[in-house]
């Protein structure tokens, strides 16, 4: 009729589609432009809406989805499946453990020694992540459902691994493997893994040629602890060899175990940056800074690093000698690039920068040879048979352990003093690194014993005062000063 249909005045209503993922959407739009929102639309802000056909109604929810024999039979499977592998891995795992034992002990003992409490705990955990990893690749030829069974593939593994690591690795980097090893397992098991690292790939600030992300830092950390590894390793080795060498001076030896692993540091570094993907050419810049930072900030251990290369190539301080530098008097321990280790009489290992053996005033008590001369003075009173003196003085050094015979020792008549004649008894050891004052102490006990049995004394020093006539002598009494009550 005509007054059901809209007059001309009135504005008129006009339909707008559209086609997204197959389905069509519309939307009325007025002719100002202004559009209302459909149904559709506003659905897409429900963030429920994977929820809504169990929150709907749960009953018939879970007679589709968890009912069902579609389901149920899959899941049955993958479920049995996985006990199964597991019963079957600890079944074997004792027999197993067994003959792993058994070959262990054929080994080396140097090789068995090292194995053989780690390898047969890895003996379960490997026939679990076996079994699982079998089950997951017969129920994919069948074309089975292996959602859980890939999970548990994921688990056993990650499981595996953690022994590993917890058994061959440090101390200090188990637990973060640990935690790195479960998360990226979870994200396997559950499929996002590559997403998950497409995302933390793209996240961090930008260098020349890359970005400075979370995967980048642990890519880093894995490079250089590998190469560090490697190169650690490697020069462990070496420096059994050269320390092994005969014909080396010990001096040299550490010169080239150090120069060695200086060496394979420094390509281990470089070969971490290169597989970074850090171009090296920028390094040259970094190096002039370094440099004048050292020449500026770091003249000591510079300097203490140029002395060490000079002590060990110039051989003037070995390990095994005996020095004495100002008051410190020991064994040379280990020669290094910083400090020498001086271990003294009295147990106390002294650290000593090579920049002051270098410049200051050195004793090397071995230099070319361990034979030291030891020289004590003595004084006996002017009454004494000095020929008999001078020859009981020669049998104390001769009887005395650590005194050698050859040279022999002697006895020299210094000086006919004021008060007494002064002898000295010169005798010599090969083994200044027992101590030198002990040795002394020795000798000289032995001498008092055979001078108390032949009765010869040594007189005691005196001072004479002489008061010529008609002289004073004066005498002041000082009261002594009472200490204040401060």
């Amino acid at each position: 009729m005509q007054g059901e249909t809209a007059p001309e005045s009135e504005t008129p209503i006009l339909k707008e589609c559209i086609l997204r993922d197959g389905e069509e959407f519309c939307r009325t739009v007025s002719p100002d432009g202004m559009a209302s929102a459909p149904a559709e639309v506003a659905a897409d802000t429900d963030y429920l809406a994977w929820a809504r056909p169990f929150l709907n109604d749960p009953v018939g929810w879970a007679n589709e989805n968890v009912l069902n024999l579609d389901i149920l039979v899959p899941l049955s499977i993958q479920v049995g499946s996985v006990l199964l592998a597991l019963v079957v891995g600890v079944l074997l795992a004792p027999p197993i453990r067994k003959q792993v034992l058994g070959l262990l002990e054929r080994l080396p003992e140097n090789i068995a020694k090292n194995v053989t409490e780690s390898v047969p705990a890895l003996v379960r955990p490997a026939l679990w992540a076996l079994f699982v990893y079998l089950a997951l690749t017969i129920l994919n030829t069948i074309g089975q459902e292996s959602a859980l069974v890939r999970i548990a593939t994921s688990l056993a593994l990650a499981w595996l691994l953690i022994r590993v690591v917890t058994t061959f690795l440090p101390e200090f980097v188990r637990k973060p493997l640990e935690w790195t090893i479960w998360v990226f397992a979870v994200f396997y098991a559950f499929g996002v893994l590559d997403e998950v690292l497409d995302w933390l790939s793209n996240v961090g600030p930008p260098y020349a040629g890359g970005r400075i992300s979370p995967i980048f830092i642990v890519q880093a950390i894995a490079t250089a602890a590998f190469f560090l590894f490697i190169a650690n390793w490697i020069a462990s080795r070496l420096k059994r060899r050269v320390h092994a060498l005969p014909r080396v001076e010990p001096s040299l030896r550490i010169l080239m175990s150090n120069a060695m692993q200086i060496g394979l540091f420094f390509g281990a570094a470089l070969l971490t940056l290169a597989g970074l993907g850090i171009p090296l050419s920028g390094l040259a810049v970094l190096g002039g800074a370094i440099g004048v930072g050292l020449g500026f900030g770091m003249q000591q251990i510079v300097a203490n690093f140029i002395s060490g290369v000079i002590l060990l190539t110039d051989r003037s301080i070995k390990p095994n000698d005996v020095i004495e530098v100002d008051d410190t008097y020991g064994v040379v321990k280990s020669l290094g690039l910083r400090y020498a280790s001086v271990i003294t009489r009295d147990g106390k290992e002294h650290l000593i920068p090579n920049e002051m053996l270098i410049t200051d005033k050195v004793v090397n008590w071995s230099y070319s040879n361990k034979e030291v001369r030891v020289k004590k003075r003595l004084r006996v009173e002017y009454e004494t048979d000095l020929r008999q003196a001078v020859d009981l003085v020669v049998e104390g050094a001769k009887d005395t352990p650590r005194v050698l015979h050859s040279p022999a020792p002697v006895c020299l008549v210094m000086e006919f003093g004021d008060e007494a004649i002064e002898l000295e008894a010169r005798f010599w050891i090969n083994d200044p690194e027992n101590g030198v004052a002990n040795i002394a102490s020795q000798v000289l006990l032995s001498i008092w014993d055979r001078f108390r049995e032949a009765g010869i004394d040594i007189p005691l020093r005196h001072e004479d005062i002489l008061i010529t006539p008609g002289s004073t002598l004066q005498v002041e009494m000082v009261r002594p000063k009472k200490p204040s009550s401060d």
